[in-house]
């Protein structure tokens, strides 16, 4: 399968990648992965400086309080997919969850539109969820307005097999994962619960990498059978 990877606030593709590499391992040979980078120049994140402290350039995909700026990486988005794609799954960590998670709901809800106006496919066969934050309404950003989604108001919105990989010590953004994870259909999701925290399951934290890789193969499998 091809995987489009987002990297979390204040990174990048590069270090999104190292983050990766282990989770990446025990995945079945034959896949690829494309990382895309944030546009907006950020301050690094605190998780990340000690162990990239040579990292020359750190991004974000959008301003997290803008209406203007998540449209315009939804937009930004949406035309990557398009040019470079077509993609089989996406892996997003954190910031970068929240932005595609928001874009899937978009096109699930009949938002994206061909250049003929009839409704877009499903741009993805499955999603990777490491440490996901909240997404936001894409009905209320075309109102002008940001409102981040819950399943007690607005249901189970993305019904594509997902994963849902998070530690139980974030103290960064403790519940954001849970809530994403519960827009998600409770009968095509995994979720696996680690004892780190606001991170990627890699390098020592064995345990983690084994039970979020398993999360993941049984994602990839559930997509491979699947036919949305």
């Amino acid at each position: 399968m091809r995987f489009l990877c987002l990297h979390g606030l204040g990174t990048n593709s590069e270090i999104f990648s190292a983050q990766t590499v282990s989770l990446r391992y025990e995945m079945e040979e034959g896949h690829t992965f494309d990382f895309v980078e944030g546009t907006i120049p950020a301050s690094p994140a605190p998780e990340t400086t000690s162990y990239y402290p040579d990292a020359a350039a750190h991004f974000n995909y959008f301003d997290l309080n803008s209406v203007s700026s998540m449209q315009l990486a939804l937009e930004q988005l949406d035309e990557y997919v398009k040019l470079q794609g077509p993609y089989d799954g996406v892996i997003a960590y954190s910031h970068g969850a929240a932005l595609v998670a928001t874009y899937i709901v978009a096109q699930t809800l009949g938002l994206g539109l061909n250049d003929d106006g009839t409704p877009r496919a499903h741009p993805f066969k499955c999603a990777i969820f490491i440490s996901g934050a909240r997404p936001a309404d894409p009905k209320a950003l075309q109102q002008g307005e940001l409102r981040l989604l819950n399943a007690e108001q607005d249901g189970v919105l993305l019904r594509l097999p997902t994963a849902h990989i998070w530690g139980t010590n974030d103290a960064l953004y403790p519940d954001t994962s849970e809530y994403l994870s519960q827009l998600c259909d409770p009968e095509s999701r995994a979720v696996f619960l680690h004892e780190e925290g606001h991170n990627v399951p890699s390098g020592k934290a064995r345990e983690a990498v084994l039970g979020a890789s398993k999360a993941i193969r049984r994602t990839v499998d559930k997509a491979m059978a699947v036919v949305l």
